[in-house]
């Protein structure tokens, strides 16, 4: 029952359970950049420096975890600033993955909260946790001056977008993103925005 799930901000702790979460959440998006970059190293393996870090847009200072009362983290809302985007380090991105992902680069609401992942444990699915996750990062956006929260979701990814849709989020644009054997998706990335009713002009955690 939803009831006994919590929401919390995650810890450096939970970084293990959240990766799995985060590559789930991506579609296939984190294995596409990552693959391979580092032998013997898999893509959560990857992730966990970060998530465990506290420096940067994957750290889990921008994750709110919805947690069992055993502790089981069930699900994630990853969340941060999209103009952060600009000026993210991909340096130890192939060229050719970033280009095949430029239409996704390009396409954003610019100044909003960026929801950049959202996922619930199969186990854990059709309680409500989702919502709760969702409306919470609504208010984590209102609540740090952001005039909307935005999101991307795989135009093939029909529950997905139901959700947002009734949430009152509205599609913006398409990313015409080709498919690719590790983003195994038809027609593209599209562009999903919900105004909120900011209540303060910035917030210390997007500072």
């Amino acid at each position: 029952m939803t009831d006994a799930i919590i929401l919390r901000h995650a810890h450096p702790d939970d970084a293990p359970a959240i990766a799995p979460l985060l590559v789930m959440a991506g579609g296939g998006s984190y294995e596409f950049m990552l693959d391979g970059l580092v032998p013997g190293m898999s893509t959560e393996e990857l992730l966990l420096p970060g998530l465990a870090g506290t420096a940067g847009s994957f750290s889990h200072r921008h994750i709110v975890v919805a947690a069992a009362a055993d502790g089981t983290v069930t699900g994630i809302a990853h969340a941060y600033p999209t103009d952060w985007m600009r000026k993210a380090d991909r340096s130890l991105i192939p060229p050719d993955r970033l280009e095949h992902l430029a239409s996704f680069d390009a396409l954003q609401d610019w100044g909003t909260l960026f929801l950049s992942a959202l996922a619930v444990a199969p186990a854990w699915r059709r309680q409500g946790i989702a919502a709760r996750l969702l409306e919470n990062t609504v208010e984590r956006a209102a609540d740090g001056g952001f005039p909307g929260l935005s999101l991307h979701v795989w135009a093939d990814n029909k529950p997905a977008r139901r959700l947002y849709a009734r949430h009152g989020f509205q599609e913006r644009g398409r990313a015409a993103i080709p498919w690719h054997p590790r983003l195994p998706h038809e027609g593209g990335s599209i562009l999903m925005v919900r105004e909120t009713l900011t209540r303060s002009a910035g917030f210390p955690l997007w500072r």
